[in-house]
């Protein structure tokens, strides 16, 4: 049976995080883009030898590594996705939520959903990513009587994460059945650009190394991300809720939905529209990279990619509380009000106490409409390429540099694969493994006709807790590259 308190540190705590949440809400999550269709058929790898178009967004010292065989190569849409993350413990959600057949005691029952949260949980935060790209063209040249190569392409994509410890699920499940301090905190960042790239690379003639640069323009259209710290603490018949947090927006997301949206109406979304379009922000990136050949058939090779900042100008904003508290000591029942404004009904007064205090502790905020700049998902990535005609095998890790959302989040994600050339269709397939997923295992295929090539791949996570903890799921297409 729920108990006024857990009705009112439910309301409370429901009513502040969904109206915090909606703030930075998912984006059509990540870590470190898609890279190529290829890198997504083998674990997340690329080859060195997956040059032209592919070796865009990658590492751009590869326009310049292996034979020349088209000098001029253009790739007509490309698009990848993927969803996932360390939160996507099925082992833990599916008891947790969904295998209610047995009953237990209360205490019991407590007790389980404590261990379950403390198993999946810990003491961190579980993220869960997503990440859309679409690459409607790209081009590379490389003369094949030059030493150098060059490339254009031109990308959107949205990349969104978020962030939540096990305090909201601690609350909603196990109520206040015992007094205890429970830390309620979360993130969450989405964001969407669009982009254009140039790239250079250039071959030595007196040492076989490859090195490439990309820079790149960065057209910002929306913006939002939302960061909570907070402790609920429960002791005797109070309540405290003890919170501060910072969300910031810009572009459709600041005037659409900060400056609409509105936690305490029936409809919270009712006047929210759908605000400015356009470019919310400017900033500017660059990939760097370097390939190097060991003896024939044997390379390395390393790029980081995503320096750089946005500045948002467009309708920013920054959102801080003016209050930092919620206190709860019980509810004093008028029973005149109660027969006279409520016809009795008990509930529905103590809900509105509860409403009118958590409008004092919530409702107010300050506002900056000051612009700020954020920064890119960079990532060092490091590979190695083993080519044997038949066979091309690759292997390496990706570690990302900051925490913005995007990068590969510690520990690194480490990725094995390998393509099987057999004539015009190539096989590939491969294994990620860490990062913020359990092994992840990866396929894909392709048909080269020499003036054209088509390329599929996939990335799915068969179990969420064999070799880590989470899921992955990723599927990326390249509809034509034709080559000159």
């Amino acid at each position: 049976m729920t108990t006024p308190h857990a009705f009112v540190l439910r309301s409370a705590l429901v009513l502040f995080l969904s109206g915090l949440l909606a703030l930075a809400p998912e984006a059509v999550h990540g870590q470190s883009g898609m890279r190529s269709v290829k890198a997504v058929s083998t674990g997340g790898g690329t080859s060195v030898f997956d040059t032209g178009p592919a070796a865009l967004y990658s590492n751009p010292a590869n326009l310049t590594v292996g034979p020349n065989d088209h000098s001029l190569e253009m790739q007509l849409f490309r698009v990848g996705a993927y969803h996932g993350g360390d939160f996507y413990q099925f082992e833990h959600i599916d008891p947790l939520f969904y295998d209610n057949e047995k009953a237990l005691p209360k205490d019991k029952q407590n007790d389980k959903q404590k261990a379950i949260l403390d198993d999946w949980f810990g003491g961190d935060q579980q993220t869960a990513s997503t990440y859309l790209e679409v690459v409607p063209l790209s081009i590379t040249h490389r003369p094949s009587d030059r030493s150098w190569a060059v490339g254009f392409g031109i990308r959107g994509r949205t990349i969104q994460t978020s962030a939540v410890n096990k305090g909201l699920f601690d609350v909603l499940l196990r109520g206040t059945g015992e007094d205890r301090t429970v830390p309620v905190d979360g993130r969450s960042r989405a964001y969407a650009t669009v982009d254009v790239t140039g790239a250079f690379s250039y071959r030595f003639s007196s040492v076989p190394l490859s090195v490439g640069v990309a820079p790149r323009v960065i057209f910002g259209t929306a913006f939002a991300d939302a960061a909570l710290n907070s402790q609920a603490t429960v002791s005797g018949d109070s309540l405290v809720h003890r919170f501060d947090y910072t969300a910031r927006a810009a572009g459709p997301l600041s005037t659409g939905l900060f400056d609409t949206f509105n936690a305490f109406n029936d409809d919270p979304v009712d006047e929210v529209v759908g605000g400015s379009s356009g470019i919310a922000g400017v900033g500017g990136g660059l990939d760097l990279g370097a390939t190097y050949t060991v003896r024939p058939g044997l390379l390395v090779s390393a790029s980081i990619t995503d320096l750089g900042r946005i500045t948002w100008t467009q309708d920013a904003q920054t959102v801080t509380p003016v209050k930092d508290a919620f206190r709860f000591e019980g509810v004093t029942l008028d029973s005149d009000r109660i027969d006279d404004e409520y016809d009795g009904a008990t509930g529905e007064y103590i809900e509105d106490q509860v409403d009118s205090l958590a409008h004092a502790a919530y409702e107010d905020v300050n506002r900056d409409r000051s612009s700020f700049s954020t920064g890119l998902p960079t990532t060092l990535h490091v590979n190695s390429t083993w080519d044997q005609g038949l066979v091309t095998l690759n292997g390496g890790a990706s570690i990302g540099l900051n925490e913005d959302a995007g990068a590969v989040p510690s520990p690194a994600a480490l990725h094995v694969g390998g393509t099987l050339h057999l004539g015009p269709v190539p096989i590939r397939a491969g294994a990620r493994v860490f990062g913020t997923q359990a092994v992840a295992l990866s396929g894909g295929f392709g048909l080269d006709l020499g003036f054209y090539r088509f390329d599929l791949g996939a990335s799915i996570t068969p179990s969420t807790s064999t070799l880590g903890s989470g899921a992955r799921y990723a599927v990326s297409l390249s509809l034509a590259t034709i080559r000159f």
